[in-house]
């Protein structure tokens, strides 16, 4: 029988710095059975062996993406990445346009509505001293390179039909990844192409003049839209979607999608890097069209010109407010073209050897699988610690950062955070589902989890996890000692996997979807360091643990 047993967790959280401290003194949260009755113990210390191996993604999913990268990130470790977006259209939000029948309706004015991830900077108003309208200014806070750089936006008709089921799954649903280079080449007419630059005011939609009121209404702001790509498309292109009103392709999703297939995303010619992270779950094309109507105040068989619009929008999904469920919406592919690692990365990337350097980069770049206690897993060692029943009292993972690596190739910005998870079945780790320490900002939130970089004159030293409850489960439970992933994390609230290609095409492997989502990287020291100077900051699994007499 197994004796009972209680573990001490600090409560002193220093959300500053992300330490998680332990003291006796603090409350206590009980894990597992019962207090500790009788008997002599003592708490250890023991380092075990951590396996690791670098493995090159040849692509990721991409459908599905709460964000879309847009743009060109030239990454001082890693090289250029250059990322497009492919993007069906939603059925218009109105399939009758006008009123019914034939009403000479005409395309005015067609809007792309594609926002950034930003919020208000403080003590910013809406008004001037004169009482007049002003556009404040914003943080945008989801754009990596050159703010200020000058780029070429081009947007194309997309001519290929991306189909929601995949024939050669069972008709699961289909996926599409970030290598499929192939998708950009069928394009039809150009709807925009145009040099523009970021704004980070907010962009302010003014009222029409109504020329039967004394007052000029054009002075007077209709809608505050936040920082965003806002711009004209060629009008032509969207008369066929009323030139259709009542037809077969507009009664339905599928129909709308297989007769406007969609739009491609690109940019060229920047002036500097540039790599926009968009909020493409709120972005739309909105038409605004005239028509014409009765004139209902004349006696006469006159007609008056009358302007609507429809929104069309281009999300990947819609979320339930309810419960957070994603459901599908439009299939949207991020096309990200990697130009090939330096020689000294690539040569250490899927050879199957214990890895002494730990390369991670995100988006379609690369994770590390992990092997605990034994190279297979389940050997000698741990069985060793199975027979001798310890109570599990706490046990990590440090990654120290090869600073030396990472200050020769000047990295500047790095990755905030890293990221473990069952490599087996994709599952998330019971550390990181127990750690209740949840908030809505994803610096602040499982910081008992941990894998927050650790900072020293604003330069990355470690990322540390906790995986107590997992070594618990594996050493006291029966769980089985599965492989795990490391890789980046852009939100520790978001635990989904995707999909992803290694080198041979395929795709049993997942990696984090926040992963995906982020373009940065880094270099972290792994287990097989030769470098003797450097062996206090090897890879390894520091376990805590009670042995009871």
């Amino acid at each position: 029988m197994r004796k009972a047993y209680f573990r001490l967790y600090g409560a002193v959280l220093l959300l500053g710095s992300g330490v998680f401290g332990v003291s006796c003194n603090d409350d206590i949260n009980t894990i597992g059975t019962d207090i500790i009755g009788g008997g002599n113990f003592e708490t250890e210390k023991v380092d075990f062996e951590v396996y690791a191996y670098n493995r090159k993604l040849a692509g990721v999913q991409t459908n599905g993406l709460p964000l879309y990268q847009l743009g060109v990130y030239n990454d001082p470790v890693y090289g250029k990445t250059e990322a497009s977006i492919i993007s069906q259209l939603g059925l218009p939000s109105s399939t009758v346009f006008g009123t019914s029948g034939d009403n000479n309706e005409q395309v005015k004015t067609v809007y792309l509505n594609i926002p950034f991830f930003s919020t208000v900077k403080e003590g910013q108003t809406e008004t001037n001293d004169n009482g007049e309208p002003v556009a404040r200014q914003f943080e945008i806070d989801s754009v990596f390179g050159n703010k200020t750089a000058e780029f070429r936006l081009r947007v194309e008709e997309f001519t290929y039909y991306l189909r929601d089921l995949d024939p050669g799954s069972d008709f699961g649903q289909q996926e599409y990844f970030s290598n499929n280079e192939e998708l950009s080449s069928h394009v039809g007419a150009v709807l925009r192409d145009d040099v523009m630059t970021i704004d980070d005011r907010e962009i302010l939609v003014m009222k029409e003049d109504d020329p039967d009121t004394d007052e000029d209404e054009s002075e007077e702001v209709d809608t505050r839209l936040s920082p965003r790509i806002r711009v004209e498309l060629e009008p032509e292109f969207f008369q066929q979607i009323l030139d259709r009103e009542g037809s077969e392709v507009l009664s339905t999703r599928s129909n709308f999608q297989e007769f406007i297939k969609g739009l491609r995303f690109s940019v060229g010619d920047l002036s500097d890097d540039m790599l926009m992270l968009l909020d493409w779950n709120n972005a739309s094309v909105e038409v605004v069209y005239t028509y014409e109507r009765e004139d209902t105040s004349s006696d006469n068989d006159d007609t008056v010109e009358t302007e609507a619009s429809f929104t069309m929008s281009l999300a990947a999904y819609t979320v339930n407010s309810s419960n957070g469920a994603r459901s599908k919406a439009n299939n949207v592919v991020n096309i990200m073209h990697n130009e090939a690692y330096p020689a000294e990365i690539a040569d250490q990337l899927d050879t199957g050897t214990n890895a002494s350097s730990l390369y991670l980069k995100g988006g379609a770049g690369t994770v590390v699988e992990l092997s605990l206690f034994d190279e297979d897993r389940e050997g000698e060692v741990l069985a060793d610690i199975r027979a001798k029943q310890w109570v599990i009292n706490d046990a990590s993972l440090t990654f120290y950062v090869d600073r030396e690596k990472l200050d020769a190739y000047q990295v500047g910005r790095e990755p905030s955070r890293v990221y473990v998870y069952n490599l087996d079945d994709n599952s998330v780790l019971a550390d990181v589902e127990l750690d209740y320490t949840t908030n809505q900002d994803k610096n602040l939130s499982r910081l008992i989890y941990g894998g927050v970089l650790e900072e020293e004159n604003d330069k990355g030293i470690k990322y540390k996890i906790r995986l107590t409850e997992h070594i618990d489960r594996v050493v006291n439970k029966d769980s089985a000692n599965v492989r795990l992933g490391l890789a980046l994390t852009a939100s520790i609230n978001n635990t989904m996997n995707v999909s992803a290609l290694d080198q041979e095409g395929d795709s049993s492997l997942h990696v984090p979807e926040a992963a995906v989502l982020t373009p940065l990287g880094t270099i972290l020291y792994g287990n097989n360091v030769e470098d003797e100077a450097q062996k206090d900051k090897r890879l390894k699994l520091e376990l805590y643990y009670t042995e009871i007499d």
